[in-house]
């Protein structure tokens, strides 16, 4: 029973959280467009040392970005990238970005 309450009392937080830090997805896919020479529009990764971000949560996605504009996480591209980012502008870009869907297949 405790086990129950933990995980359901943690589900609360994350989505409490997610609604929190949730922006305008509409307007984070035109800030996208600065994002997709590597990271694609659709979140899909166009060079290999680039991670794909499609579908990512929006707690990674905006530690990940507030690291990089605070220096505490360093890369020559998105240092420079996340730097002049506002809170407001990284909100919609993790919207857009936590909001596109995919499907996986297993290959056999």
């Amino acid at each position: 029973m405790l086990l129950r309450s933990t995980i359901l009392v943690a589900a609360v937080v994350v989505v409490s959280f997610d609604a929190a830090a949730a922006g305008d997805p509409v307007t984070g896919k035109a800030l996208a467009s600065r994002c997709s020479p590597c990271h694609g529009i659709d979140g899909v990764a166009k060079q290999p040392h680039v991670p794909n971000i499609a579908g990512e949560s929006t707690m990674y996605l905006s530690k990940q970005l507030k690291a990089f504009r605070a220096g505490e996480r360093q890369d020559p591209q998105m240092s420079l990238m996340a730097k002049p980012l506002s809170d407001e502008e990284i909100d919609d870009l993790v919207a857009w970005y936590s909001s596109i869907r995919f499907t996986v297949e297993l290959s056999e």
